[in-house]
Parts: structure tokens; C-alpha cells; sequence
């Protein structure tokens, strides 16, 4: 499989006036991302609202993206699902349309599952998907799924696995969980799920960052990461604050929308809501401050 490290961003799934993934306009803007910066794409993660599509739509949005030419080496699918048939019929049509890898969440809605429980869907999951080897990237996001990977169960997971599993996108952002999980498996590839503390997270150890913000400043958090300015790392970090207070899906949707001058961006997937006004004009004023920051850089 191929080497995934650096900035991938979480992107955003465009929809249509009928609510259906609009897979064309996400190919030119997934385009754009890679020539910007990104490393890579994760499409039909948490803030690409993949739990709020279909089975159906899901495999349709990755075929059509499968076929666009887009560089497939850098893309991943986000495949999770609450059923296990829905996880395996996922994550083997995103290895056959030639994704680098698979984002898989554990199973949710059953928030008292127990470890044993979640390595068992795991392990069934890969023995009916049979995915290659280094394809697997674990999705550690409690606050959504109701359920911690901590470090003793990534351990029981990736033993399970073989050598599917590659890494874990941690959602958490918990810098002591990722150190212990990178001192136990230096092999493993560690991304957090926002560019906050970007710089400190490479010290510790992370391949790259996996976060639905980078797509607003993707060759900022590139530069942070590669080169670990601290001038630089202070304004990325200081950028991502900016969302703080702000639902994330509303926020990306609402700023894509104007940076592009595409209204029908804002449009997202019921139970996902549109800005209010106040919110709204809280991320206007951080715009014009990113855009000052970026004037002076450039003069």
C-alpha cells in the first residue's frame, strides 16, 4: 500500500439540492486541496457527514470519485458503520476502487460495548473485508462513537489484525494517549485529528494530521509540519482557534462557501444545521484576521 504521512485533510462532502453527495463538485475541489498542500484526502470522514448517507450513496460517491482520475495513492474512505455487514461492504468497495486506505470507526450506538466486543467486530470485519496489508486506519473519536481506543485495546486490535492495521487517526487529541500508543508500536502511524498543536505532535512522534480545518490553511500546517517553525506553528495554532465555539460541519461549510463564492457549499445533511448570524459574523472577523495575517507574510 502506499506511505501515508503529512497533511491529509478531512474534506467536506458537497450536496445537492435533492440531499445526495454531489460527487462532481467534491472531485474539483479535492483537486484543488492537493495542489494546495495536502498531502492527501480523507473523504467520508466526520466532518464529510458520512453517517448521515446511505450504504448506497456512500459506494456511489467512491466510485464516482474512483473514476475522476484523481490520484487514488492519495486518497482514504472513511468505511465505519453501527452494523458490521454495512463496515465490510464499505471497506471492500473503497480497497477495490483503489483508495490507499480505510478509516474504519468502532461500532457505534451500543455505547457500553466492552473491549472484547470491539475486537470481535474488528476481527470479523477483517476476516470477510480481507483487506491488504498497511490498510486499515483505526478512528479513535469517543466523543462520536462512545468509544476509547486506549492503548491497551489498539494493542489487542493490531494483534488481531495481522498486519492490516497501519495506524489510528486520534480524533481525541489526547497527546498522552498517542505518546503511549507510539512508545508501544514505533512502527505504527499516529495522526491527530486537528493541526492545533501540530509542531509538538510531530515531536512526539504523529506521521501527519488528518483534520477537516487544514483545508482552510493546507499550506500553512504543511509548512508547520515539515519544517516545525514556531512562528509558523503559533499562527496555525492560532487560525484553529478561531473555530473554537463554533460547530465544525457549519463552520467549514459556511467559510468554504465564501472563500469560493459557492453558496450551495453551506448546504449539509439534515441533522446538520446552517450557521446562525451571530455565528456567522464571528467567522467573518476571523476570516479578515487570517487574511491580514496572510497580507503582511506576502508584503
Amino acid at each position: 500500500m502506499s506511505i501515508i504521512a503529512g497533511i491529509w485533510a478531512a474534506a467536506l462532502t458537497p450536496v445537492t439540492g435533492d440531499l445526495e453527495p454531489d460527487a462532481a463538485k467534491a472531485i474539483s475541489y479535492c483537486r484543488e486541496l492537493l495542489e494546495n498542500g495536502c498531502d492527501g484526502i480523507n473523504v467520508l470522514g466526520t466532518t464529510g457527514e458520512a453517517m448521515s448517507f446511505s450504504v448506497e450513496q456512500r459506494v456511489q460517491y467512491m466510485r464516482t470519485l474512483a473514476s475522476s482520475g484523481l490520484p487514488m495513492a492519495r486518497m482514504m474512505a472513511g468505511t465505519g458503520a453501527a452494523a458490521l455487514d454495512d463496515a465490510v461492504d464499505l471497506t471492500r468497495t473503497a480497497l477495490a476502487c483503489g483508495f490507499a486506505a480505510t478509516l474504519i470507526m468502532p461500532p457505534f450506538f451500543y455505547r457500553e460495548a466492552s473491549d472484547d466486543g470491539v475486537v470481535a467486530f474488528f476481527e470479523a470485519l477483517i476476516a470477510r473485508a480481507k483487506p491488504p496489508r498497511r490498510s486499515v486506519l483505526l478512528y479513535n473519536f469517543p466523543r462520536m462513537s462512545g468509544v476509547v481506543l486506549h492503548a491497551d485495546l489498539v494493542d489487542r486490535l493490531v494483534a488481531a489484525s495481522g498486519d492490516r492495521i497501519f495506524g489510528m487517526k486520534d480524533s481525541s487529541n489526547d497527546a498522552r494517549l498517542q505518546a503511549e500508543v507510539i512508545a508501544r508500536f514505533p512502527g505504527l502511524s499516529i495522526f491527530p485529528g486537528s493541526e492545533l498543536d501540530l509542531a509538538e505532535a510531530k515531536k512526539r512522534g504523529a506521521t501527519g494530521c488528518i483534520s477537516g480545518s487544514v483545508a482552510l490553511w493546507p499550506q500553512l500546517a504543511k509548512n508547520v509540519f515539515e519544517s516545525g517553525d514556531e512562528a509558523q506553528a503559533s499562527e496555525l495554532g492560532r487560525r484553529r482557534a478561531l473555530l473554537d465555539g463554533v460547530p465544525l460541519v457549519g463552520a467549514m461549510r459556511y467559510l468554504v462557501a465564501s472563500l469560493r463564492g459557492e453558496p450551495e457549499w453551506e448546504r449539509a445533511m439534515p441533522p446538520q444545521e446552517a450557521l446562525s448570524v451571530e455565528q456567522r459574523e464571528r467567522l467573518d472577523r476571523a476570516l479578515a484576521s487570517v487574511r491580514d495575517a496572510e497580507t503582511i507574510v506576502s508584503q
